[in-house]
């Protein structure tokens, strides 16, 4: 996703879809410069590039040595590089990507951000909400039961924190009119389980490729739904497969919480695969609190 580095320090800085850049303490990056304005220039996804505009500062943008007009706009590609108040700060976009969603502390102003495309809150280790991309390329929020459509610059409510959303253009028509995009509908998963239940070989065929995952406990979450799916094939597919959570968490002796964990561990393995809707691998259905495997073909083997 997009990145930012500042050759003085080598730090870098993943981008949300919009970037603010300035002395004011609310900027996204902040400044300590005296030439550099309160709020000084503007970095956007505009859903095919990275365009960057100047503010009206005092002191100018300037864009491979270049000075912007007040208020012009202008395209960034890779490698480009930006400063503000001649060389008071300078930057360079290493990576041009699209970025993920983000969401922003309203306390803290810490930026969080998506990673495999899933952006949980408030952390890793506690996945109390989860914001992806679902298959019709709608952002979508799960909250316990609760599934439902999100915008950006939406306040949402995590563990007694307030965060703003940043969700750029949904890229979903772009993957489908190409036709070349791995998606998700588009895996056979095969589930080969030990004879003590211990151990599940997870393999993803893929186009006719077949990669086999590293061994993970929560593969056998996936395990229980796809044999979940697999017991219900007289059903309708609306109704099949589907397993109450609390029913879920018992069969896996599990909690709700170290099940979230599972769920987004998966999803992220999933997207590392670079596997478009990756998060749909488990899906949740809104207000019962039940969940079911992601794809139709799976099957599920002794090792």
């Amino acid at each position: 996703m997009g990145t930012l580095k500042d050759p003085a320090t080598g730090r870098s800085m993943t981008l949300g879809a919009r970037c603010l850049f300035g002395r004011h303490p609310a900027c996204d990056v902040r400044i300590d410069e005296p030439r550099v304005s309160g709020e000084h220039a503007s970095l956007h996804w505009m859903g095919d590039r990275w365009e960057l505009r100047d503010l009206g500062s005092r002191n100018g943008t300037f864009v491979e040595g270049r000075r912007l007009s007040p208020g012009e706009r202008v395209p960034l590609a890779c490698d480009a590089t930006f400063s503000l108040a001649g060389q008071g700060a300078a930057f360079v976009l290493v990576d041009a990507d699209p970025p993920g969603a983000a969401a922003r502390s309203e306390a803290s102003g810490a930026l969080r951000a998506a990673s495999g495309g899933i952006l949980v809150l408030p952390d890793e280790d506690r996945p109390l909400v989860s914001v992806f991309e679902d298959s019709a390329g709608r952002w979508v929020l799960e909250m316990g039961d609760e599934v439902r459509p999100v915008v950006d610059h939406e306040v949402i409510h995590v563990g007694g924190e307030a965060f703003t959303l940043e969700l750029p253009r949904c890229e979903a028509e772009t993957w489908q009119s190409e036709g070349g995009g791995l998606v998700l509908e588009s895996v056979h998963l095969r589930l080969a389980v030990s004879g003590d239940e211990e151990r599940v070989r997870t393999t993803v065929v893929l186009r006719g490729q077949e990669t086999t995952l590293p061994l993970r406990t929560h593969h056998y979450l996936l395990v229980t739904l796809a044999r979940a799916w697999l017991s219900g094939s007289g059903k309708v597919e609306a109704q099949r497969g589907w397993v109450d959570r609390d029913v879920l968490c018992r069969m896996l002796a599990t909690d709700v919480n170290k099940l979230n964990v599972d769920i987004h561990r998966a999803r992220k393995q999933f997207a590392a695969l670079g596997i478009q809707n990756a998060a749909g691998i488990v899906e949740r259905r809104p207000g019962t609190g039940e969940l079911r495997i992601g794809v139709r073909g799976v099957e599920v083997t002794r090792m």
